[in-house]
């Protein structure tokens, strides 16, 4: 994951919506990491501003029709790094994608690794995201979804006390001590419980800390990104966080660098997705 991260951190000027080059350059930076897997990939082009935009797509098990979509934005807010927003993430589906392609001949899914563009700001909220852009993609071509998991911010851990209280409301299932940023929260609306629930993270063998929540609509800050464009179109979708600026103080400032991630725990979480993947596709009833 830290080549991911270098990468991506590093690249000048910073993926911004204003640097198209810089954000092609990453495109095609991502589209060689999964080819080097063995993944089948596309790129999904539009047009916003008179700019063209791509969303990068990579397929595990194309002979299946059901499918499951993992991802994450790779653009980020202003001239600044963006090492946990987003650069964790990505590193992170890139990560999961290798485990997950290590174990394809097991899994009875197609699983759409997806790279999206646009999610931060002027863009957010408008159909402009490329989350939105592919969401309406599924939903126009009556492509059978199993689910969303949406990677947002996991790689900023902490022992320091921090306030939560926003989202202790919403908790639903509790294995972590709120009070320290040291868990990663996975986090639906109500129509995704039943999604969520497949995802019994108490079986597996964790070696991190974790919280379930349901926010219910309408949206709010807690539930900013990718996912929420799933929900518009009626997909059930989870978001896997670190919570974001409810705990890491250096959200969308110069302090987002690689030095303040724990890749260690970044590892941890993406196990635990693998794993409780597996254990999913275990339910035959599921993909009735």
């Amino acid at each position: 994951m830290v080549k991911t991260l270098k990468y991506l951190t590093q690249i000048q000027p910073p993926r911004n919506y204003r640097n198209i080059d810089s954000l092609n350059n990453v495109a095609l930076y991502l589209e060689n990491r999964f080819k080097d897997m063995g993944l089948e990939t596309s790129f999904q082009n539009y047009v916003v501003d008179n700019n063209e935009y791509k969303n990068v797509i990579a397929t595990l098990n194309p002979q299946y029709e059901k499918r499951l979509i993992i991802g994450a934005h790779y653009d980020v807010c202003g001239d600044f790094q963006g090492a946990d927003d987003n650069a964790s993430a990505v590193a992170g589906l890139i990560q999961t994608a290798k485990q997950l392609y290590a174990i394809k001949d097991i899994l009875p899914i197609r699983i759409d690794f997806v790279c999206f563009t646009l999610e931060e700001p002027p863009y957010f909220g408008t159909e402009n995201m490329g989350s939105y852009v592919y969401a309406k993609y599924l939903f126009d071509n009556k492509i059978d979804v199993i689910g969303m998991i949406n990677y947002e911010m996991i790689g900023y851990f902490t022992n320091e006390n921090v306030d939560l209280s926003k989202l202790s409301m919403f908790i639903t299932k509790k294995q972590a001590d709120i009070s320290k940023g040291n868990f990663i929260a996975m986090v639906c609306d109500e129509q995704s419980q039943e999604f969520m629930s497949e995802f019994d993270f108490e079986k597996i063998d964790k070696k991190i800390e974790y919280v379930e929540a349901m926010i219910p609509t309408p949206t709010n800050q807690i539930t900013a990104s990718d996912h929420l464009n799933f929900w518009k179109f009626g997909y059930k979708a989870i978001m896997v966080t670190d919570t974001a600026h409810f705990r890491n103080p250096n959200y969308h400032t110069a302090n987002d660098t690689l030095e303040t991630l724990d890749v260690n725990k970044m590892q941890c979480v993406v196990n635990l997705v693998v794993e409780s993947i597996k254990e999913m596709t275990k339910n035959k009833d599921f993909f009735n």
